[in-house]
């Protein structure tokens, strides 16, 4: 019999050879980006990758490996792969602009800095909260607008408002984009902007500054009156593998209001039933399911959020009002169903929502 010693030397061999043979699988990701450029192809293929999830299930049943991780590790070499082509096409087509991020200590605010340099752009910040190491900081407001060839917004939905009419006031003519998770409570800066000619428009990211890869990701890009100025800003996006949706500013909210409002507030809900139950979390662990799990994760990273960010998200969509009627209207159906003595109407309901999704929904992104 080996020593456990000699085992683990085995295993440490092992696990060199794992690691080389990622590396040749990332050196053909290389020779498979050049491929799709010449031939114009997006960097993603889900077809492709259902194909990749599909062989390694097959091949892990073959090798009896729990099919989870041979799932897992799937998932995580698509993601690097994607990851790795997003870089090597990160290359620009157009010239360098002066770009000037006022909120740039934020972590969006990061995260567009980061961005638009490795773009090659000349990038400029400005937060009165602080610098930000290894960018150029601007040392007022006003100088650094009229000096840019384009300002983003990424400050807080709260002072945004009063910067977005500071720069305003300024009359630049440059293009001025904001990345406010909701355009409520701007809505007429916006628009009243573009009817004087100035040229704005209006961003939202639909991703956290933690986004390992833009493959997936959607970049919501609203026109508010002035549509070479939408195209513009979408244009900064343009040489990635970010979805570009395009819609009236007015729209925004709309939609937001399901694909933000509804999630935080299922997630807050989940959070503040569990903690008015009268149960420890560690006793419900005991008893815990797997549904349980995903939608503590969920609820967990929600509540550990900014919590007056996520005030705001419910506090300044004007359609808030609406939204909680649907859901205390959908919460009464269910309650009706659940408790009636027959479950036809139960199964109707949960019908109608299977209904509502398509069969397949993308995989979680890293």
């Amino acid at each position: 019999m080996e020593t456990l010693d000699a085992l683990r030397g085995r295993i440490a061999e092992t696990d060199e050879q794992l690691l080389r043979l990622v590396a040749q699988r990332m050196a053909l990701v290389d020779a498979v980006d050049r491929a799709k450029r010449a031939a114009s192809l997006p960097v993603r293929s889900y077809s492709t990758e259902a194909e990749v999830l599909r062989r390694f299930h097959r091949l892990g049943t073959e090798l009896d490996l729990d099919d989870e991780v041979a799932e897992r590790l799937a998932h995580l070499l698509i993601a690097e792969s994607v990851r790795r082509q997003e870089e090597l096409q990160a290359t620009r087509s157009e010239r360098a602009r002066r770009i000037l991020v006022v909120g740039g200590a934020g972590k969006m605010g990061r995260w567009l800095l980061q961005f638009f340099s490795r773009q090659g752009h000349d990038v400029t910040v400005f937060d009165p909260a602080g610098s930000v190491e290894d960018y150029t900081s601007a040392p007022a407001l006003a100088p650094a607008v009229r000096a840019a060839e384009i300002t983003i917004i990424a400050t807080p939905l709260g002072p945004g408002r009063d910067v977005l009419a500071q720069i305003l006031a300024l009359e630049p003519a440059s293009l001025v984009a904001d990345i406010f998770s909701l355009k409520s409570h701007v809505l007429d800066l916006l628009r009243g902007a573009a009817g004087q000619g100035r040229r704005v428009a209006s961003l939202h990211p639909l991703f956290g500054p933690s986004a390992r890869t833009l493959s997936g990701r959607v970049m919501a890009v609203c026109d508010c009156g002035n549509a070479e100025a939408a195209d513009a800003a979408a244009q900064l996006f343009a040489d990635t593998a970010l979805t570009i949706t395009r819609l009236p500013v007015e729209a925004h909210d709309a939609h937001v209001q399901y694909v933000l409002g509804l999630s935080h507030l299922v997630a807050i809900l989940f959070g503040t039933t569990l903690a008015r139950s009268g149960l420890t979390f560690d006793q419900l662990r005991a008893m815990a399911s797997t549904t349980f799990w995903k939608e503590a994760r969920t609820a967990a990273e929600v509540l550990r959020e900014n919590p007056y960010l996520y005030y705001e998200i419910q506090n300044l969509n004007r359609h808030s009002a609406e939204l909680y009627a649907l859901v205390r209207e959908s919460l009464a159906a269910v309650e009706e169903a659940a408790l009636a003595g027959e479950p036809e109407g139960f199964v109707q309901l949960m019908t109608r929502g299977r209904e509502y999704f398509p069969e397949m929904l993308p995989a979680e992104l890293g």
